[in-house]
């Protein structure tokens, strides 16, 4: 019996990605008869069917291969892991890293990380995708994302989990509020006032716990997906918000001020995990920039 390639594996990969041979064989400048050739022959070595061929609607992956992809994409990973340190003999790492960030933490943390990366690892192409918890939980799972930057709000058994730092909750109220030179604040202080609500799946959840913790029903205004529509509302006078990791500037994006104050109350804060997949043993790449990671977003006063 023929045994598998990794070309075939890369084949594999692309077609699931794009849910069609024709599509895929595209991107990866084949012919569609040898793109269906070589996933024929992957399936004959390893003796599973791995995709059903709908007529002019793409594939669909069979049970195996959902698995398969998961294998597939880790053995890719490693395979060119290995072709990156013999490359970086005696010189800098390279290749390709992909990174999963969970949206709200992006714009706070990613152009640090590849700022710093682009300086000490010139040769390493850091690939990021924004996303929400589920989708980076997910994406880590099955090896779309290397290594994953999130928040510890979903619990997947699939995941290993490596606390970076907490970041506790912090109200944020216009410049020109009564509260807004206050060095603490109770949420009990804001209770009658309009909040805007960072509504986010997993996200909304923590922040209706850390209300019920400081008993506290809070007047949901406004509700946003977005950090920075929160902040405008609240520069704008219309209500506060609460958030937490923290922009270096005191104001909206459209110039209006903003104070952030620390909660008084007893509150849980999240912690900043890195996240990698329990089956999956990390590359060299990954073991590197996770501990770039930890030196700039750690917590200094734990090391």
């Amino acid at each position: 019996m023929a045994d598998y390639t990794l070309r075939q594996l890369e084949y594999f990969v692309a077609v699931a990605e794009a849910g069609s041979i024709t599509r895929a064989a595209s991107a990866v400048h084949l012919s569609q008869s040898a793109m269906s050739t070589a996933l024929t022959d992957l399936e004959g070595a390893l003796g599973i069917q791995l995709l059903v061929r709908h007529h002019a609607k793409g594939i669909t992956l069979t049970p195996a291969g959902r698995q398969l992809l998961v294998a597939s994409r880790q053995l890719l990973a490693s395979a060119a892991d290995l072709r990156s340190a013999a490359h970086g003999l005696g010189g800098s790492l390279t290749g390709t890293l992909t990174i999963g960030c969970f949206e709200v933490m992006a714009p706070y943390l990613l152009p640090e990380l590849l700022s710093v990366a682009a300086e000490k690892l010139p040769n390493l192409e850091l690939v990021t995708t924004e996303v929400d918890m589920a989708d980076l939980a997910e994406g880590v799972a099955n090896g779309t994302f290397e290594m994953g930057i999130g928040y510890d709000l979903v619990d997947d058994p699939r995941l290993k989990r490596w606390p970076l730092r907490r970041v506790p909750p912090y109200a944020l109220v216009a410049g020109s509020h009564r509260l807004a030179k206050r060095r603490k604040v109770r949420l009990a202080d804001l209770a009658d006032e309009p909040m805007a609500l960072l509504d986010l799946p997993h996200s909304r959840d923590y922040f209706r716990q850390v209300f019920a913790d400081a008993g506290v029903e809070p007047v949901v205004r406004y509700r946003s997906t977005t950090v920075e529509t929160c902040r405008a509302l609240v520069g704008r006078g219309l209500a506060y918000t609460v958030l937490n990791l923290q922009s270096a500037v005191p104001m909206a994006l459209d110039g209006h001020p903003v104070a952030a104050i620390p909660i008084a109350d007893e509150t849980p804060a999240l912690t900043m995990v890195l996240l990698n997949a329990i089956a999956a043993r990390p590359t060299r790449r990954a073991a590197v920039v996770a501990e770039l990671c930890r030196d700039l977003f750690g917590d200094t006063s734990a090391q």
